[in-house]
């Protein structure tokens, strides 16, 4: 029997998430600026981040959203027992390959595949704001055992560059974002969190140093964003550092 079915917006969605892969793979990340000197110390900051969700390194961790493993290697490196998951599998094989000890799964975040209460932490980088996260959130705080705690790092839609750069779909599509993916303040994933059954949240807006930073002025930018932050204009930093547990 041929099912005609019309897809889900869910299913739609993640049909491009799915598509915009081949996009990161032919771009190599680039569009990130992960490689640069400032886009290095931008790297390092998340996944000390991260690594530090956990202090038992023998615990279950879940990393969201692995990609072509930009974190996933060493992450594994960090946690003895590692999963991680993606909805591409051509993505999934790149990150397997920096981290064979890793469990790499391909796996829709939004119905995660595994029995409830499998994990003491789940972490990720920058794909929160790929999903539908208010369905996502309630996975994740199924799949984590109690005390179990939830780490991203995630764009802050306050900031200007980011508002402009996920409203404006020409602006979109230049940066390499996929056509789904936006962001959200730090109120509203505070919300999305409690309503969940989260506890303990805590959503930090922080980071003005840009990957494109000469380096000869990244010394005086981090001074900046020191000072910065003690300020309200610190709510706009470009970045958000989100941390909650299971109750």
């Amino acid at each position: 029997m041929v099912n005609n079915s019309k897809p889900s917006r869910l299913e739609e969605r993640l049909l491009r998430e799915k598509k915009h892969a081949r996009v990161i793979i032919a771009t190599d990340e680039r569009n990130w600026g992960w490689s640069t000197p400032a886009g290095q110390i931008r790297w390092q900051r998340r996944l000390d981040y991260l690594t530090q969700a956990l202090n038992d390194r023998s615990g279950n961790v879940l990393e969201i959203g692995a990609g072509s493993g930009t974190f996933t290697a060493d992450l594994a490196k960090a946690f003895q027992h590692l999963t991680a998951i993606d909805i591409s599998e051509d993505l999934l094989a790149i990150a397997h390959s920096k981290a064979p000890s890793a469990k790499c799964l391909c796996m829709d975040a939004h119905h995660l595949e595994f029995q409830e209460s499998s994990f003491d932490a789940i972490v990720g980088c920058s794909v929160l704001h790929h999903l539908d996260w208010s369905l996502a959130v309630k996975e994740f705080y199924n799949k984590l055992k109690p005390g179990g705690v939830i780490r991203f790092s995630e764009p802050n839609l306050l900031n200007p560059q980011i508002f402009l750069q996920k409203t404006i779909p020409s602006l979109k599509k230049k940066m390499g974002d996929s056509p789904d993916e936006y962001a959200f303040t730090a109120w509203e994933i505070r919300r999305v969190l409690k309503r969940a059954g989260f506890i303990n949240i805590t959503v930090l807006p922080y980071e003005f140093l840009h990957p494109s930073t000469p380096t000869a002025w990244i010394a005086r930018v981090i001074e900046l964003e020191t000072w910065l932050s003690k300020t309200f204009i610190g709510q706009i930093g470009g970045s958000l550092l989100i941390e909650a547990y299971r109750a």
